[in-house]
């Protein structure tokens, strides 16, 4: 009896220790899930690393002078921020022209700001080295009206040979120009509407103060003849003046990401148009020679009419038949 007690104490003494084990084990396994969780949330509570960069506080338009209000630095991480240079002060850009549109809320990027000293309007967006040429022209007809700044175009003009005797064609037709940006159309820099005039003052502690032209309602209105702004070279820009006064000019629109220049054909003419007017002289008359009768052993007689003379001969039928082959009946 006494045995079995013993027996019982130690089974609930080794249930007791088992159970002490386990507790201890689960706590454990509890204390480290708990761990692991607060070191997480410690870490999704530190401060990231961000850079400051300035954003537009709404679209910029091109050649339109940047004022304090049109920008805003906000802090971003740095895998947002764009792979080209930006800026970290708005006070570096007071003043400066955007050579592109640069929409609301978009990191304003350095390639795409003027440089300090290009000024403002549209030699601020106008590349070293080459000029703006504007040349009148039909918007409506230009591409259906859909030309917009920025695009790229080719100029192909209709001329007259100044040399007449170096082609026989009156009108002749080529591509003078490739791949040429258009910096406006009418009067507007960008696809929106035309920026409105501003006034770049330096001021005493060396910012600039940038102030925008409020539009007189009693001033009269004046049109601006239809035309587009281009960006050429010197030596393109003369050829584009040569073209508009001596041949009528024509835009043809190309995408904008083509700007390859591409092999020309050569001068089109109507004969190079129409491949069946080239080397089709006109037909000359046809002359008609006159065949000596056929001798039938009649008699002949010659027939003098003044300077003509006629050689006739009978037949058998009583007609006569001239040299000439006509015959006549004889009265």
């Amino acid at each position: 009896m006494q045995r079995q007690q013993n027996q019982g104490r130690s089974r609930a003494g080794l249930f007791l220790l088992g159970s002490i084990l386990l507790a201890v084990f689960a706590a454990a396994i509890v204390y480290r899930v708990i761990k692991q969780n607060q070191d997480q949330l410690r870490e999704a509570q530190k401060p990231k690393e961000t850079t400051d960069v300035v954003i537009a506080t709404h679209d910029l338009m091109v050649g339109m002078a940047i004022t304090a209000e049109d920008v805003k630095v906000v802090p971003l991480a740095p895998s947002s921020i764009p792979a080209e240079g930006t800026y970290s002060l708005a006070a570096d850009l007071v003043g400066r022209t955007p050579r592109e549109r640069i929409l609301a809320d978009e990191p304003v990027r350095i390639e795409r700001i003027a440089r300090p000293d290009a000024g403002v309007g549209l030699n601020a967006i106008v590349q070293p080295s080459k000029r703006a040429m504007t040349v009148a022209t039909n918007t409506e007809d230009a591409v259906a009206g859909l030309l917009q700044p920025g695009n790229y175009v080719d100029i192909i003009v209709t001329i007259k040979p100044e040399d007449p005797t170096a082609t026989s064609a009156k009108w002749v037709t080529d591509t003078i120009l490739q791949a040429i940006k258009v910096l406006a159309v009418g009067g507007a820099l960008d696809q929106g509407s035309a920026p409105a005039p501003t006034k770049v003052t330096n001021q005493a502690d060396g910012t600039k103060k940038v102030e925008v032209a409020k539009k007189d309602p009693k001033a009269p209105v004046v049109k601006l003849k239809p035309s587009i702004t281009l960006e050429v070279t010197p030596d393109e820009a003369e050829k584009l003046a040569l073209a508009v006064a001596q041949g009528d000019i024509y835009v043809v629109l190309r995408s904008d990401i083509d700007t390859m220049q591409y092999a020309n054909e050569g001068v089109k003419t109507s004969r190079t148009l129409i491949p069946g007017l080239e080397g089709q002289p006109a037909e000359a008359p046809k002359k008609i020679e006159a065949t000596a009768p056929v001798d039938n052993g009649g008699p002949r007689a010659i027939v003098i009419q003044g300077s003509s003379r006629t050689d006739v001969q009978f037949n058998p039928s009583g007609t006569t038949e001239s040299a000439s082959g006509t015959k006549r009946k004889n009265k």
